[in-house]
C-alpha cells in the first residue's frame, strides 16, 4: 500500500478506470468553445442532474462558468478525433470548430456537434471549487438521442470502443 499519495500517483491509478468521452460546448461574451471531458457522470434523476470537472486554468473555465447554458455531447467511437481536437489548449474557439460538423442552436448560436451518440442540453445548477478544478453540476433540460453507435472510452491514455458483454445485468426483480 502506498500512503504518500500525490497527483501523479492518483493519475496513475485513474488511468486504470475507463471513462466516457464527451465534449462540452458553451459560449459567453461572444466566444464559443468546446472542451473534452472525461469526468462526466449523472448525479440525480429527480431533478435530472449531470456533473463534470474543469481545470480552473483551462481556457474554457471562464466561459463555462459564465454561460447561461452548455451542451454535453457523448461521442461515438468513430469520433475519437473530436476528443483530441477539443483537448488542444493551443486552439482558439474558431479554430476548434473549423472543419467540425456542427449546427448552431437556433436561439443563441451555441454549437451543437453533429452525429454524436447523445446531446444533453443543460443549465448551470451549481459550481463547487475542488482543488485545482471546478465541479460543475448541470440540470438537463432536454436531450437528443443522436446517431446510433457505441460510445468511445478513454482508458490508459488511449481511446477504445465498448467491448463484449461479460455479465448480463440482473433484472430488477432479481436484485430485490
Amino acid at each position: 500500500m502506498q500512503t504518500n499519495v500525490d497527483g501523479e500517483v492518483l493519475r496513475n491509478v485513474m488511468r486504470r478506470v475507463p471513462a466516457p468521452v464527451t465534449v462540452v460546448t458553451a459560449q459567453s461574451g461572444g466566444e464559443a468553445r468546446g472542451i473534452t471531458i472525461g469526468s462526466f457522470v449523472s448525479v440525480s434523476l429527480d431533478p435530472p442532474l449531470i456533473t463534470f470537472n474543469v481545470h480552473r486554468e483551462a481556457r474554457m473555465h471562464a466561459i463555462i462558468t459564465e454561460a447561461d447554458r452548455y451542451v454535453v455531447h457523448v461521442l461515438r467511437e468513430e469520433q475519437a478525433h473530436l476528443s483530441e481536437r477539443f483537448a488542444r489548449a493551443d486552439l482558439t474557439g474558431d479554430e476548434q470548430f473549423a472543419s467540425v460538423a456542427f449546427t448552431p442552436a437556433s436561439e443563441d448560436g451555441l454549437p451543437i456537434l453533429n452525429d454524436v451518440l447523445a446531446v444533453l442540453y443543460c443549465r448551470p445548477y451549481a459550481v463547487y471549487e475542488a482543488g485545482d478544478h471546478s465541479i460543475l453540476v448541470g440540470r438537463v433540460e432536454a436531450v437528443d438521442l443522436g446517431a446510433p453507435g457505441k460510445p468511445v472510452l478513454y482508458y490508459n491514455r488511449a481511446y477504445y470502443a465498448v467491448g463484449s458483454e461479460v455479465l448480463p445485468v440482473m433484472a430488477a426483480e432479481e436484485r430485490s
